[in-house]
């Protein structure tokens, strides 16, 4: 996983490759979370395979890619037909794969332009959030170069009592999340927190919020003042 898509923290693949290459192991990375956020040379980057989805660089949802270096073999997925160089049988979505192509270079002819902006709001919040809450901490690396500038997991200092952050933000129209997309419906706290030896009862007050370029300074406004009115209501 390149970052982390609850906690935005990067890996190191060119740290990682080595040790892969010491070792002759294959190195995969999930590029879900960098993907049209970070420059790839992948003539330098010592990784075998690369996968990436559209939804995440403002592409269709429902197609994403995979790179695989050259000479590295594979097996195929689903087997029957030839499409994908026989690697994965099924007809292919034109559409989809288009729009991703063109939404992948759109991001980054604007790269530079889009992620000032992102680093901007992600950096406007954390400070909103210092100033309004003391307590208020965040989960992972949060600094450019160590973290990327679409995810920030804050710890609001709601104390022993559950103040149903999630729940009343929903009510508020506010998308926010306690973990990923991906293990939604789980009732057991975010792995990744419980991982980094997170303590429980702020795993429980963990919030992770996503920026995207459509958001505003105003929206950070509007959510953090909303946060500092479930802070100070009666519990629900």
């Amino acid at each position: 996983m390149h970052a982390n898509n609850e906690v935005g923290t990067l890996c190191d693949l060119m740290e990682i490759g080595e040790v892969c290459k010491r070792y002759d192991a294959l190195l995969h990375s999930d590029t879900v979370q960098t993907m049209g956020q970070i420059p790839f040379d992948l003539s330098q980057l010592p990784v075998h395979f690369i996968t990436g989805a559209a939804h995440k660089f403002y592409g269709p949802k429902g197609v994403g890619f995979m790179y695989v270096r050259k000479g590295v073999k594979l097996h195929a997925l689903i087997e029957g037909g030839s499409q994908e160089r026989n690697l994965r049988a099924g007809t292919e979505n034109p559409a989809g794969i288009v729009g991703m192509a063109y939404a992948l270079e759109k991001c980054y002819r604007t790269l530079e332009h889009k992620n000032a902006h992102l680093w901007d709001l992600k950096h406007y919040m954390m400070a909103r959030l210092n100033a309004e809450m003391p307590g208020v901490a965040f989960h992972g690396e949060t600094e450019e170069g160590r973290s990327i500038p679409t995810v920030l997991n804050v710890c609001l200092p709601c104390g022993e009592d559950d103040c149903m952050l999630l729940f009343n933000l929903d009510l508020l129209g506010i998308s926010a999340s306690g973990g990923s997309a991906c293990t939604s419906g789980a009732n057991q706290g975010s792995h990744v927190l419980r991982g980094m030896k997170v303590p429980a009862v702020n795993m429980k007050n963990a919030v992770r919020f996503s920026f995207g370029v459509q958001n505003t300074r105003e929206e950070v406004d509007f959510v953090v003042g909303k946060l500092r009115e479930i802070m100070q209501q009666p519990v629900i």
